[in-house]
């Protein structure tokens, strides 16, 4: 019998009214993987994946807008895109699976655990609020106005580069340069409509007063040197679903996206959280 992994499937589906592109790698319980604000599934290859599916079937997907996926027709919200989650599995035929998402990814699966917790097992939630909605300014009002105006991308870039990774990451010219030029490189970068339509749904979200209703067991990782979600913004998150743990990773590259900077002790995270439940 052959001991190959086996072959990732992908492919598109249709779900909530939209074209999902999606990909399967791996065997085991069904654990999904939700990206955040302009960027697609890509991301989670470098560091979650190739360890994750191990241990899970790992579901990642382009949000509605971003990377394969369709774009919208019309403006949104993020339970719209929780929407999208639950059409994602019904199209896959999968009943029930484990949920993490990163910053807007996060809200979606607070929004998924509030509208479809018949289908959430265990959550994890990093780099994220709840109620981004009361703050009478954000960055990412920001982000979607460079993203409109910005002609070579630079400027928009620079933003990313600063609320979303460490200090030390950008002091190591060859870090940023390999990133820069692997996000150059993206076959299907956003474009600003889509940028600004979940832009203005990230804009508009809030759970904070619903999140006691959360059924499912949730892990909520914040990095000590997240600029644009602190401790505190996750803090108020875990305390607000009934037993949540909350774990706060410091030190050098503890920046909003944790899962990239800090993937050996991020992924231990998640092993150990989902652990008793494969």
């Amino acid at each position: 019998m052959s001991t190959e992994p086996r072959k990732p499937l992908s492919g598109t589906v249709q779900a909530n009214g939209q074209e999902l592109y999606y990909e399967v790698h791996g065997e085991g319980p069904p654990l999904l993987l939700v990206m955040g604000i302009g960027y697609d599934a890509t991301l989670w290859g470098l560091q979650q994946i190739p360890v994750l599916s191990k241990h899970f079937r790992v579901i990642v997907f382009d949000n509605r807008d971003a990377g394969r996926s369709s774009r919208s027709e019309c403006s949104y919200s993020i339970g719209d895109m929780a929407d999208d989650v639950a059409g994602l599995l019904d199209a896959l035929n999968i009943g029930r699976a484990h949920l993490l998402g990163i910053s807007m990814g996060a809200m979606i699966g607070q929004e998924f655990a509030l509208r479809h917790p018949e289908r959430l097992h265990r959550l994890i939630l990093t780099g994220t609020g709840a109620a981004t909605a009361r703050a009478q300014f954000d960055a990412i009002q920001s982000w979607s106005f460079v993203k409109a105006h910005d002609v070579d991308g630079l400027d928009f870039a620079g933003q990313q580069f600063l609320w979303l990774f460490s200090e030390s990451f950008r002091r190591n010219p060859e870090g940023v340069k390999q990133t820069l030029e692997m996000l150059a490189s993206n076959p299907h970068p956003v474009a600003a409509d889509a940028y600004r339509r979940q832009a203005d749904a990230y804009l508009g979200h809030d759970t904070l007063d619903r999140l006691s209703d959360v059924l499912a067991p949730t892990l909520v990782v914040a990095g000590e040197r997240d600029r644009l979600t602190p401790p505190w913004i996750c803090r108020e998150v875990a305390d607000g679903i009934p037993n949540a743990e909350f774990v706060v990773v410091d030190g050098p590259g503890s920046s909003h996206v944790l899962p990239l900077e800090r993937p050996e002790e991020f992924n231990a995270l998640v092993l150990d959280f989902l652990g008793g439940a494969r």
